[in-house]
Order: C-alpha cells, then structure tokens, then sequence
C-alpha cells in the first residue's frame, strides 16, 4: 500500500477506481518520464536519420518536377520519386516525435500489478490495459539505469503472442518480481486419472 500514496492524488484516484472489491495492490508505481523519454532516444535518432536522408531527396524531386512543369518535361519520374521521398520524410518527423510522445505517456499512466493481473491505467481515461494472470507468458528486464529500467512483458492477445513494453520504471526488480509472481502463481486445473 506504501506503493499508492508515493502517488499523486489524481493518480491514486485513477487506481483505486480500476481495482476489483478486495483486489490487494502487490505493486504501484507511476513510470519516470524522464527516463521513458531517454529510452526514445534511438527511436529519435532513426528518425532523423531517415528525415536527413529522404529531405535532400525530396526537395530535389519537386525541384525536378517544377522545372519539369516550366519547360514542358515529363512529370512521371519526378513526381515518382518525390511521392516515395515525402512520406519517408514525414515518417522521420513523426519518429522524432518519440521521445516527447512517451514523456507525456508516462505522466499520464500508472502501471498497478495486483495478485489478479496487470493493469496500465491512463490517468485521464481510465484503465487502457488488463493483463490477467494466465494471460502474461513471461517478463523480461531490458535494461537498469540510474536505478530505472524497462520491462517487456509477453503475453497473449487474441490468440497471438504480443508485448507490452514498461519503460522508465522505478524499482524495476520489484515489478518484475512480482509480474514473474502473478504469471506463476494463477491456478492451474491438474486433471487426475480415474482409478
């Protein structure tokens, strides 16, 4: 319960109001947006990569395509070109985006793990994510730095494998004891043999 008031009141509200009756909270934690945004950081750098190659490209074919346009050339190759360049470009726009996207996700979420399941909560909306128990197939810790880390979560969805990513958690040795502890613990059927 010491988890829930290091919280902010409207994140604690947000928890309390996504647990079950008599639902015990093992841990609660609200990630460090921070660190979220600082594990963004090779998405960031793709991005720009992809947005520092494709530009020059881009800016070269509609250059292309204007003069094309004034001295009564061919469009097609041009504008061939320029259509394959500017979405690459717009796409490395949007990936530079990344890390500013997961700081305001992790100011706006709290990851709450009870002896139930797993739930991401959006502080604003309301539970974005339930993971019960026999759903999760295992954890993984990616990294630990500064005393945060990040934990991938496997689970099933739909009748696939997917994963959930848990970046900038603190005490992340905890969480991901406790996610290995509610995958373990949820019960299984063992069916005997009839004698």
């Amino acid at each position: 319960m010491s988890g829930l008031l290091r919280l902010s009141e409207a994140a604690r509200r947000a928890t309390v109001k996504a647990l079950a009756p008599a639902e015990p909270i093992v841990y609660v934690t609200t990630p460090d947006p921070r660190e979220a945004a600082r594990n963004a950081i090779s998405t960031f750098g793709a991005g720009a990569m992809i947005t520092v190659l494709s530009l020059p490209i881009a800016w070269a074919c509609l250059s292309a395509a204007w003069q094309a346009i004034a001295n009564g050339g061919s469009l097609v190759l041009p504008l061939l070109f320029s259509l394959l360049a500017l979405p690459a470009c717009i796409f490395g726009v949007y990936l530079i985006s990344a890390p500013y996207a997961a700081y305001l996700r992790a100011r706006d979420r709290v990851v709450l793990i009870t002896d139930r399941r797993l739930v991401l909560i959006s502080i604003r909306n309301g539970v974005e994510e339930t993971l019960s128990a026999r759903s999760i197939l295992g954890v993984e810790r990616k990294s630990i730095e500064r005393g945060f880390g990040t934990l991938e979560v496997r689970h099933e969805a739909r009748g696939d494998e997917a994963e959930t990513v848990l970046a900038g958690m603190d005490n992340v040795m905890d969480a991901e004891l406790a996610i290995r502890r509610l995958s373990l613990d949820h019960s299984v059927t063992i069916i005997s043999p009839v004698h």
